[in-house]
Order: structure tokens, then sequence, then C-alpha cells
């Protein structure tokens, strides 16, 4: 598991947009097994000023939550041991994280699966080929649709 911080203030050089209100701003958990899209999410998401927390599979992803307090998780399906699906009906199931916003990310077409997780609330799913403004698009809405939850 690997930690990193945000807090980048110049431009963003990957992309057109300047950084300011833009900015994610969230303590995203990263699970993945691929250790190569786990560094290249972490990269974007600190462009963004986002605190990540990277975590290989579901197991750690779970011994993680109570230390690093994510405000949203970032899961693949396809997983060592148990699956990022399992991860997600296992929180979806707990008191404390069941409205933890979570943006499902994989390269497979899992759509009939996801479907299923994805009607459990706060979810969303997405192809690890998606365009970076759509996976950032999808993240903000996620969290601003917890928050909103959370004052009703």
């Amino acid at each position: 598991m690997e930690r990193s911080g945000g807090g980048l203030d110049s431009p963003c050089t990957v992309c057109d947009h300047p950084m300011d209100a833009e900015r994610l701003q969230e303590r995203v958990l990263i699970v993945d097994d691929d250790p190569s899209f786990r560094t290249y999410l972490d990269l974007r998401l600190q462009r963004e000023s986002a605190s990540t927390y990277q975590a290989p599979s579901a197991e750690e992803a779970l011994e993680a939550l109570e230390a690093f307090g994510p405000t949203v998780m970032i899961v693949d399906v396809v997983l060592p041991g148990m699956t990022g699906l399992d991860l997600v009906r296992q929180l979806r199931g707990d008191g404390v994280h069941r409205r933890l916003p979570i943006l499902i990310l994989t390269g497979a077409d899992h759509s009939a699966e996801v479907g299923d997780v994805v009607g459990l609330g706060l979810a969303w799913y997405l192809r690890k080929d998606a365009a970076w403004p759509l996976v950032q698009r999808t993240l903000r809405n996620l969290t601003a649709r917890a928050r909103e939850a959370t004052l009703v």
C-alpha cells in the first residue's frame, strides 16, 4: 500500500484546464492489482490536489479504510482474492461505509455483474479506457451526491 499527498499549486500540464476550484481535493482509495494503473491514477489525482492511498487487493483496501478515511474509492473488478464487486457489496452492507462513493473502473466488460452493484447506490461504472475528463466528472458527481445524501 502506498500513500501520496495532493496539493500541487501549478497549472495542469496534462490537460488544458486551469487547476483552481475545479480540483477534486478528495481522499481517494485506489484498489487495483495493476501497479502501473494505480500509479497512473495516483499521478492524475495528485494533479487534482487529491490525497491517494493505493491498495493492490480488496483485503488491503479493507485494512486501509479506517487508517486513511477515504472520501471516495476507485475499485477494479478483477482482484486477487476477493473481487472488487464483492468488496463493494461488503461495504454496502456495512453501516459505516455504505454511503462511501465508489467508482468501479475495469478493463473488461462486466456490465451485467456491475449493474447489480451500481443499483446499491453511490457507485458508478466506467471502463479503464474512459477519457480522463469523464473519470473526473464521475468522481465529482459521486462525491457531490454523497454529500447531498448526508444532508438529508
